[in-house]
């Protein structure tokens, strides 16, 4: 197996490969593609082309938005669940982890989705979009667009405009790690490999362009997170 660059958003290639950042994998509960195989691999390449550390970020309790609102789940039975699968994940990695020689695993930040709240940008940023999403018609057109196209790629027809505003949250929880990245473990996470560029990393890339709500670039002293797709081949 081996890994290719596909679409990048913010940068160059040369860029992305110039071992000056620090890069990181979003781990997304609902995604199958985050087999043990794909998620080493990608492993492998952030290790080689990462500044110092490298980052894997386990989406796990912003995954409860959509056990809540899509499936069905209680609001507790939804976080107990989205911890459980969260927890899967989280030993799957260790196991990629102990195959690797230690001065790699020692390089590795495995990260759940709390740790990456606690951000102080992240708390600032998740309000101000918040309240974006209430008062601004054009930016919650565009959110629900974004949701609306994501549940219907899972099969989902006539999703109702309600739904779709519950399930919204989790582009909005998103967003603050998406447009800017975070900061852990003394490390400014600001490169993001992803297995498939979307329709969310087109809008982001809009914001940091300033073609969409030049405002909020100023408000929120953007600094700009940069997308990666890394593409696993057979």
């Amino acid at each position: 197996m081996k890994s290719k660059i596909g679409i990048i958003r913010g940068a160059s290639e040369k860029k992305v490969k110039s071992k000056k950042f620090n890069i990181y994998l979003g781990i997304s509960l609902h995604n199958k593609w985050f087999t043990k195989n794909n998620m080493k691999e990608s492993i492998l390449w952030g290790l080689k082309h990462t500044k110092k550390r490298f980052g894997l970020v386990i989406a796990d309790t912003l995954q409860a938005i959509n056990y809540e609102n899509k499936d069905k789940y209680s609001k507790k039975s939804a976080l107990k669940k989205a911890l459980k699968e969260g927890e899967k994940i989280h030993e799957i990695l260790k196991e990629i982890l102990f195959e690797l020689p230690k001065q790699d695993r020692e390089k590795i930040d495995i990260i759940h989705w709390e740790d990456v709240k606690k951000d102080p940008f992240f708390k600032k940023t998740l309000n101000f979009f918040l309240k974006e999403f209430n008062k601004n018609g054009e930016f919650k057109k565009e959110i629900i667009n974004i949701t609306y196209n994501f549940v219907k790629s899972t099969g989902e027809k006539n999703t109702s405009k309600e739904k779709l505003e519950k399930l919204s949250a989790y582009i909005l929880n998103e967003l603050p790690e998406l447009i800017q990245g975070f900061y852990y473990n003394n490390t400014d996470y600001n490169r993001f490999i992803y297995p498939n560029d979307n329709i969310l990393s087109q809008f982001i890339e809009k914001i940091q362009k300033k073609e969409l709500f030049p405002e909020f670039y100023n408000k929120l002293d953007i600094k700009k997170n940069v997308f990666v797709e890394l593409k696993v081949l057979k």
